[in-house]
């Protein structure tokens, strides 16, 4: 019957525990990021170009719809999670009006200085709306939209404001004189941590077949890699290597026959294996005996 100790349980224990346990920390940062490009696109003027001015203008009219498009270039990195990022905007317009202004994701490339209502490139998904009606500072909430962009679902080609009022609306631009008005991406995230840890383990097991008694120890050297993505509750990878294994096996056998025929057959055995070996020596004892005998002799 074969009987293994706990040790091996307890290091697969330790190894569960230390892959699945849960360590809150606490590392956010806070990030603002100005326009990398900006401009908008007029379908009245379809193969204009304004990307040199100081606003940002949306409305929506037929055949005079004005597209607006904003490009950040993110220096957060690509691991990160991504707890708020707000896209806060001026809008230098007042009087009383309303306009419904909504976030798009911007699914190609584009350049500021070439961009127009022909060449405007593809939208996407639709993000934060707001309901503008005064002159001030705006803010969309565009968490999932920058999330994609630093984990790699999609590609960051900006995002576009769109309008479906004929009211116009106009943003601040990055070329506007005083920079305080700019467009502004704020992005609040958490870098992972990543732990490296080395710890050895000795690991006995004893081992029990009939009268055989074998032990058997193992030296493992374990490397475990936690990288701990920062979501508040961090997930761990744990890497185990194993050094080159060596076991050092003893064999304790014991025959003890304590009863009935065990006992005559273990002597019979015994005496069957001395008999020849009494033979021998008495055949050479004899030979010595008489070459004495036959040197004295002479």
């Amino acid at each position: 019957m074969r009987v293994r100790k706990l040790s091996y349980t307890i290091l697969l224990a330790w190894l569960v525990i230390a892959s699945i346990l849960p360590l809150i920390v606490f590392a956010e940062e806070t990030s603002s990021i100005t326009p990398q490009a900006d401009a908008y696109v007029y379908e009245k003027y379809p193969s204009n170009n304004y990307g040199s001015e100081t606003s940002i203008k949306v409305k929506s009219q037929s055949g005079s719809s004005k597209i607006g498009y904003i490009l950040f270039n993110l220096t957060i990195p690509s691991n990160s999670q991504i707890l708020d990022a707000k896209l806060k905007i001026y809008n230098n317009v007042g009087g009383t009006y309303s306009a419904e202004v909504c976030v798009y994701r911007v699914t190609e490339s584009w350049n500021e200085n070439d961009v127009t209502w022909n060449s405007r490139p593809a939208l996407g998904e639709e993000y934060d709306c707001k309901t503008i009606n005064s002159a001030g500072w705006w803010v969309f909430d565009i968490t999932d939209l920058v999330q994609g962009w630093v984990n790699g679902s999609y590609e960051n080609y900006g995002l576009a404001l769109c309008s479906e009022s004929s009211s116009e609306v106009q943003f601040y631009s990055k070329d506007y004189s005083d920079p305080s008005y700019h467009p502004v991406l704020e992005v609040t995230y958490q870098e992972p941590v990543t732990v490296t840890e080395t710890v050895t383990v000795t690991v006995t097991e004893t081992t029990t077949v009939a009268n055989t008694t074998i032990t058997e120890t193992q030296t493992v050297s374990e490397t475990i890699t936690t990288t701990q993505t920062i979501y508040n509750t961090v997930t761990e990878t744990v890497t185990t290597t194993v050094a080159n294994t060596t076991y050092y096996t003893t064999i304790y056998e014991t025959i003890s026959p304590t009863y009935g025929n065990q006992t005559a057959n273990y002597y019979t055995d015994l005496a069957n294996q001395l008999v020849p070996l009494v033979m021998v020596i008495g055949v050479i004892c004899t030979m010595l005996s008489l070459l004495l005998s036959a040197t004295k002799g002479r």
